[in-house]
């Protein structure tokens, strides 16, 4: 770039994806060495107008979202198919197979299919034939000839070739870098710049060999091939660029079919390890990571699978690791849609009549209806999660999508169905965590891979069937017609996955890892590492004995005792808030490391708005309320509150609006009873001698009141002593322990509690009787807790429960190794 003589901003430069575009700009900046403005980087597919544009925002385009779900519909009235549950995954394949024609520049609308697949073929695929020709006709005026999400993305691209013409041919420079052209509407694109004087393809790989290698299907440089001749170009005028020593000629020969006369290669670069199954191969991938870690060394990871993406997460997590994995994972993999999908399973197995009440409740609208399930049976899920997660927020929005889509479509579920078109929309969804340019280990598939390096490459999976994968294997057309009519290859995905093998083991240290045996089944090793040892690649085995002998002696570690003794620091004396001493009756050694050592968890910046800051903004609006306030204005505010916290467009705020329709009426009651009264007021008051402080929610001469967004303690548990706050609270209102004037009213104060907890919104009142007995009770736990701490010089001891509110500083006491 810099030889051309072009300034940067005069460039335009097509990537293949986002992070190869993270890792230009990286790269621009250090060979440049200073700020410097950059050139224009585009991920290929993204339209001219709006590189973040969502295509089902466009007016005039049916999303594959909707176009799914009315098809499943359309198909479920075919006797053979007969439910949706059944008829979803039908459709699906058939649109991915409408969407692969429409890449390919095929108009589905001028193909007779009982025509093409006449009597020649087997009787399923002509009564295919026949769903596919109605369907055709149908689909047309069920979406009002609307384009689809891929003809208008193609458009969006095409739309690039009128661009990048009239760019000035002299001062600008248009480069397309590390695509393959496997695309067709890519490869228009490409054949448009690669006719430009100011055009330059940078292909990926180094393309060599026989013509009749590249006309395979499974070959590396087949789609480059392809290009090349798209365009009139022979492989001997692609010029080579020189990035010194590469083992990628000897990869070429490897992937070539002439093998004669092979003289013995050192790619000693490269190391093969088999381990016995695959928790095993994740154990030595983090094993491998950690050494290069300790060396100052980055390292990229390659896994071609989710679930192969999850034990290495699991595993990094084990040996504390910090690894990027956003290269994404579907969206049923996260907790919010494993949870859902796991509730709805046992629904469908118990009582599907649950869901069709709440379902019918709802005005049969799915969202509603998922919406009060996460509301009302919390408890019932497994794995929990957090619903405003920015993963669980991903699911909300693919959910109310698809419940719009129904909609739509007026389509009516039964839990069975809703449990499908749940799945499936899930599987759709891509949920990606922000990248971390911290981490010293990236985990990515391969397509993310794409102009990606790094000191250590790992490729994992190495397993035929895993890496390569088979590509789309269309189940409407015979193969012969899928071909005829410009439908990929299965082999396509095994081309395209050859060529990143290639290239990946070109790196400075590589690892080839696989599992022999996979789900119970013995596996067979890919096809990719076979042609390298038969080409007589002589690489490195010895290292897999130290790697696996490392794994399995991590197993085998010897115990050393840790002291679990408890803390028993100098007697404490300071000043304590009534907040703080229900950790020291239920959890002192909780209260040892908050109160004594004064430490407290950091919130994770990543992490949104949570049940903290939904309580804060409750507290804020009702003690804020004017005295005229209406249960309107009180939603009102509290919207705007919440608004503030979330951001727009934020799922998470629908949820919390129902609880704000809830609240409303309760709070405007309890602000009219107790008029007048003073709100966050501090207090203070001598017990054991120590002094004990609170600031009250709500005081007035005569009573206090305490605001809980959750759960009120019971009437038992105030009158053991063991939730103290509000009776203390009352206890300094008696001994005037607040500063302002009360009368004979307070020598004698009465408690309440307002509930705000989803489904049980009240209001708890405690006469005076039960509030002497519970500020007695809360006293005489208190003093004691004193005596046995400040005087006594009590060990702080660790107390296991499982309330989460009593379990902050667990880490801390090491209670996993507790007996």
């Amino acid at each position: 770039m810099v030889e051309s003589g072009i300034d940067l901003t005069d460039m335009l430069i097509f990537l293949p994806n986002r992070r190869a575009i993270r890792s230009v700009e990286k790269m621009i900046v250090d060979k440049v060495g200073h700020a410097t403005l950059l050139p224009r980087l585009v991920p290929l597919g993204e339209g001219i107008e709006d590189d973040d544009s969502d295509d089902e925002g466009h007016v005039g385009v049916v999303s594959t979202q909707e176009r799914v779900v009315a098809t499943a519909y359309l198909l479920s009235s075919v006797p053979t198919i007969k439910t949706i549950s059944n008829a979803l995954p039908i459709a699906r394949t058939l649109i991915t197979m409408q969407d692969y024609l429409e890449n390919s520049g095929v108009d589905i609308s001028d193909i007779d299919w009982t025509d093409l697949i006449d009597d020649k073929y087997a009787k399923h695929f002509q009564d295919k034939a026949q769903i596919l020709s109605i369907l055709g006709r149908v689909q047309s005026d069920v979406f009002n000839n609307c384009d689809t999400e891929t003809k208008r993305r193609n458009s969006d691209v095409y739309a690039w070739c009128d661009y990048v013409k009239n760019m000035p041919k002299g001062k600008s420079l248009v480069i397309v870098c590390g695509s393959t052209a496997s695309v067709p509407v890519t490869r228009n694109l490409m054949s448009v710049i690669a006719g430009l004087p100011n055009g330059r393809i940078i292909l990926p790989g180094r393309i060599s060999g026989r013509i009749e290698d590249f006309e395979l299907d499974t070959h590396p440089y087949n789609s480059e091939y392809k290009f090349l001749s798209a365009v009139g170009a022979n492989v001997s005028d692609v010029q080579e660029i020189d990035v010194g020593p590469s083992h990628i000629k000897f990869m070429n020969t490897a992937f070539s079919n002439v093998y004669s006369d092979l003289d013995e290669y050192n790619l000693s670069n490269c190391h093969l390890i088999e381990t016995a199954r695959e928790s095993e191969e994740a154990a030595a991938t983090a094993e491998i990571a950690a050494r290069a870690i300790s060396d100052k060394k980055s390292v990229l990871v390659i896994t071609p699978d989710a679930a192969g993406n999850q034990r290495l997460k699991t595993e990094f997590q084990r040996r504390n690791i910090v690894a990027d994995f956003s290269g994404g994972v579907s969206a049923t993999m996260t907790a919010a849609g494993r949870a859902i999908l796991n509730l709805m399973d046992d629904w469908i197995e118990s009582d599907c009549h649950l869901f069709e009440e709440i379902y019918s409740a709802n005005d049969f609208n799915l969202f509603d209806t998922i919406a009060e399930i996460v509301d009302k049976y919390t408890e019932n899920f497994s794995p929990q999660f957090d619903i405003e997660s920015s993963e669980s927020v991903s699911v909300w929005t693919a959910i109310k999508k698809l419940s719009d889509c129904l909609a739509n479509n007026k389509i009516d579920v039964n839990a069975i169905d809703a449990r499908a078109f749940i799945a499936d929309t899930l599987s759709s969804v891509r949920v990606r965590s922000p990248m971390n340019d911290m981490a010293g280990v990236v985990v990515l598939g391969t397509i993310e891979s794409r102009m990606q390096t790094a000191d250590v490459v790992i490729l994992t999976g190495l397993n035929e069937g895993m890496f390569p994968a088979m590509g789309y294997e269309n189940p409407w057309l015979p193969r012969r017609i899928s071909n005829q009519i410009g439908l990929p290859s299965p082999n396509h995905k095994v081309s395209l996955m050859a060529l990143d093998f290639m290239n990946l083991s070109c790196g400075v240290q590589v690892y080839w890892l696989r599992s022999k045996i996979s789900g119970g089944v013995q596996t067979q090793e890919s096809r990719f590492v076979s042609r390298v040892i038969v080409a007589r690649a002589r690489f490195d085995t010895d290292v897999a004995t130290d790697i696996l002998n490392a794994v399995r002696s991590r197993d085998l570690v010897e115990s050393k005792l840790l002291c679990y003794d408890n803390p028993k620091p100098p007697a404490d004396w300071s000043d304590v808030y009534v907040t703080s001493l229900e950790l020291l009756i239920h959890n002192p050694y909780a209260f040892y490391v908050r109160h004594i050592l004064r430490l407290r968890p950091i919130d994770d910046y990543w992490v949104g708005a949570d049940v903290r800051d939904f309580g804060t903004l409750v507290h804020a609006a009702i003690e804020n309320a004017p005295a005229d306030a209406t249960e309107q204005w009180l939603v009102d505010d509290m919207d705007r509150r919440a608004l503030e916290v979330l951001g727009q467009s934020n799922l998470i705020f629908y949820f919390w609006h129902r609880r704000f329709l809830e609240i409303a009426p309760l709070a405007l009651q309890m602000l009219c009873d107790t008029a007048g009264a003073y709100t966050e007021v501090e207090g203070c008051v001598n017990i054991a001698g120590r002094n004990v402080r609170a600031r009250a929610d709500r005081i007035w001469d005569g009573g206090v009141l305490d605001i809980k967004t959750g759960s009120a303690p019971s009437k038992k548990q105030l009158t053991d002593g063991t939730m103290p706050q509000l009776p203390l609270e009352a206890y300094m209102l008696q001994n005037h322990g607040f500063r302002f004037r009360t009368t004979c009213k307070s020598d004698m104060p009465i408690m309440q509690f307002l509930q705000l907890k989803s489904g049980a919104a009240q209001i708890i009142k405690y006469d005076i009787e039960e509030t002497a007995m519970a500020m007695n009770a809360a006293y005489s736990k208190v003093t004691d807790l004193f005596n046995m701490y400040s005087s006594g010089g009590a060990e702080y001891e660790y107390r296991r429960t499982g309330d989460a509110k009593y379990k902050e500083y667990d880490d801390f006491a090491r209670a996993d190794e507790r007996d």
